[in-house]
């Protein structure tokens, strides 16, 4: 009996030796490229979520020490802690603390206070609370705010978001709001894929013109951008790291950002009537968009 199938002749099968491992050899590397993508998608939600929850400990820590960046920035610092590796001893903690120091340098690391702007302190500066406070930098009062449209030493402040500086209330320039851009580094990312990510991420011009980013970018970094915001409890005082951002809030009109009304409107018919659940306003019984007859006196 021949050892060759029936329908192939002993050169044809000798000339397919060796296809499988062709086979492999393409489909091994995509494979690969996919898994090792997989797990860097994970590792940047990781980093996303321990940036998030820095952003939110630094605006805390902000908002009850007069929006000093110094403050937020050691906040943030702490609360990085777990993502650089953490520790279970204080020996350990101490070790990882100068490693994230190192990492979250002016290189990796941009913080960024989006509110108060340095029109709302313009706007509602209080002399008094610099004197009170010995500082140079203007200060926005934060105690009071259900009675206060200004300041308590200066009442005829620009308090009209349609034409002051900020385009801002005084309880709107009392909200500490945080942007936080950070740079995974490479020792973060998975081997090749991570250059992938910058490479892509370069060419598809993802900083869009921000030098920062673009700086992240070329180092070899991902960034990765978080928002925090929270309600001061201290008294807010002017520092570098505010972002100006003049014009009057909303074009001096405020609106609802919320959804447009529902179309058609809801059913206004009694609540016990189960044979009117169409009804609009509008006419007679309810307005029913069904036979008159069927609703309550025909």
């Amino acid at each position: 009996m021949s050892q060759w199938p029936s329908h192939l002749t002993a050169p044809q099968a000798r000339g397919q030796r060796g296809a499988s491992i062709v086979e492999t050899m393409l489909v091994l590397p995509t494979l690969l490229f996919l898994v090792l993508a997989i797990w860097q998608a994970a590792l940047g939600y990781h980093a996303k979520t321990s940036l998030n929850y820095a952003a939110f400990e630094a605006a805390r820590a902000g908002s009850v020490a007069n929006a000093k960046l110094a403050s937020i920035h050691a906040a943030f610092q702490k609360a990085m802690l777990p993502y650089y590796g953490g520790g279970r001893t204080l020996a350990e903690l101490a070790d990882t603390a100068v490693k994230a120091a190192k990492d979250l340098d002016a290189a990796g690391l941009r913080i960024e206070i989006i509110s108060p702007t340095p029109e709302s302190f313009s706007d509602y500066n209080s002399p008094a609370l610099q004197a009170a406070l010995q500082t140079g930098e203007p200060v926005l009062p934060n105690v009071g705010l259900d009675e206060l449209s200004c300041p308590r030493d200066v009442p005829a402040c620009k308090s009209d978001p349609k034409t002051n500086a900020s385009g801002q209330t005084l309880l709107d320039a009392n909200l500490l709001k945080l942007r936080v851009t950070y740079g995974i580094p490479p020792s973060k990312q998975m081997p090749m894929l991570g250059k992938f990510y910058t490479w892509a991420l370069g060419k598809l011009g993802a900083a869009g013109g921000d030098a920062f980013k673009q700086a992240l970018i070329k180092a070899g970094r991902i960034p990765v951008v978080s928002h925090a915001v929270v309600r001061m409890q201290s008294d807010a005082i002017r520092n570098s790291a505010m972002v100006s951002s003049p014009g009057a809030g909303n074009g001096g009109s405020p609106t609802d950002p919320g959804p447009g009304p529902i179309e058609p409107p809801l059913p206004t018919c009694p609540w016990w009537d189960p044979t009117c659940s169409i009804c609009t306003e509008g006419s007679g019984h309810g307005a029913c968009e069904i036979p008159p007859e069927t609703c309550p006196g025909g």
